[in-house]
């Protein structure tokens, strides 16, 4: 068939497997077929406008991986609960603290995205962030120090000025500033060019920021509280640290190396800037929001939805850039035999499933090595199983 977006010769399919555009479902929808924000590029069973932690974060992921990966986030979750519940506070500490971190490295090994060198890359990308947040993590609590008078703890004493404006605004800024930092010296960073190689480097490093920052914002706790406790109202710190934290810094590092890698790319635009100015913004809503409600003795749930709200809006600029990049990196990829990584039909593609829409280029690098490369002439024929 002929697309009629890009027009060029295609295989029949619901999708053009050259351009992404949605075939003659223009007038049904009343959205644009060429961006498709019906059809998120990297899972096309979901919306561009969605705040999906898994589709968002682990992209090279397909359908039946992706729910593997919920099913374990979420048992993992369970047992920081039992923890909670038995009182065994230092240990749920320590759990939540590294859930998402060691789920995003089986993830990383799971598709492949550091290519053939495994240990090089994620070392030096986890390693790395991990080393910044210890750096940082220090260095702002020897500036400032919550716990350094001893029974007249913050949240009684109340929150000054000079605190509010270096924990609320200047440690996030100065954070967003560093944390891309083990990605964009990664030694071989040119053998990654896509996009959405960037975002998930990215998001690794500020993974490993979150391990360190929390380590050491809990060493106090670490170390001086017993092995056995009466639980209180540690659920509420748990859940931060457990989900939200983690999120945000995982989420907000990826966006602003993905837009250093689209500017890599010739492509920076105000979508791009938009994402470095949306992640510092979240960033410092996010410390700044948790400081202040805290000081007014907000009930802790009201917290945990305004760290939810933040994160969710983080996310979803995340995969509007995200989107739009692979609609535009895909469409480059020459024709090839190949199995679908979302629907798994068997099918004959250049950079996007004619069956199901999913970018090729978010693909796991099995999937990638596994292409059979064919000229434009024999791409020919419709999707079959």
């Amino acid at each position: 068939m002929r697309c009629d977006h890009c027009a060029h010769d295609v295989p029949d399919g619901v999708f053009c497997t050259r351009c992404g555009a949605h075939q003659g479902t223009q007038a049904e929808l009343g959205a644009n077929p060429k961006t498709r924000v019906h059809r998120y590029a990297a899972h096309p069973a979901e919306h561009v406008v969605q705040p999906s932690v898994f589709t968002t974060l682990f992209p090279h992921l397909g359908q039946r991986k992706i729910h593997e990966f919920r099913w374990a986030f979420a048992a993992g979750l369970a047992g920081i609960l039992i923890l909670y519940v038995a009182g065994l506070i230092t240990a749920a500490i320590l759990a939540a603290t590294l859930l998402v971190p060691v789920l995003y490295l089986i993830y990383l090994y799971e598709a492949q995205v550091y290519r053939d060198e495994p240990a090089t890359v994620l070392g030096f990308i986890i390693g790395g962030g991990a080393a910044i947040g210890l750096v940082l993590t220090l260095i702002e609590r020897a500036v400032n120090n919550p716990y350094a008078s001893v029974g007249n703890p913050l949240r009684n004493a109340g929150v000054s000025a000079g605190t509010v404006l270096f924990l609320g605004l200047v440690v996030p800024v100065v954070q967003e500033a560093l944390k891309p930092l083990p990605a964009l010296l990664l030694p071989n960073r040119t053998d990654f060019p896509e996009t959405v190689d960037g975002l998930v480097f990215g998001i690794a490093a500020g993974l490993g920021f979150s391990v360190a920052e929390s380590l050491v914002a809990f060493s106090s706790a670490l170390t001086s509280l017993p092995a056995h406790m009466t639980p209180g109202n540690w659920i509420y710190e748990l859940a931060t640290l457990a989900v939200f934290q983690p999120l945000l810094q995982g989420s907000a590092t990826g966006m602003v190396v993905a837009t250093i890698w689209r500017y890599r790319r010739g492509r920076l635009g105000r979508r791009e800037l938009g994402g470095v100015a949306v992640a510092v913004v979240a960033h410092v809503a996010f410390a700044l929001g948790t400081l202040l409600l805290k000081d007014l003795l907000v009930n802790p749930l009201f917290i945990l939805v305004w760290q939810a709200a933040v994160v969710g809006g983080l996310l979803i600029y995340v995969r509007y850039l995200l989107h739009h990049a692979l609609l535009e990196e895909a469409a480059h990829m020459g024709f090839a035999e190949t199995v679908c990584p979302n629907c798994h039909m068997h099918i004959v593609a250049s950079g996007f499933c004619p069956n199901c829409g999913v970018a090729l280029t978010a693909a796991p690098m099995a999937v990638k090595r596994a292409r059979k490369p064919r000229a434009d002439s024999t791409a020919k024929g419709s999707v079959r199983d």
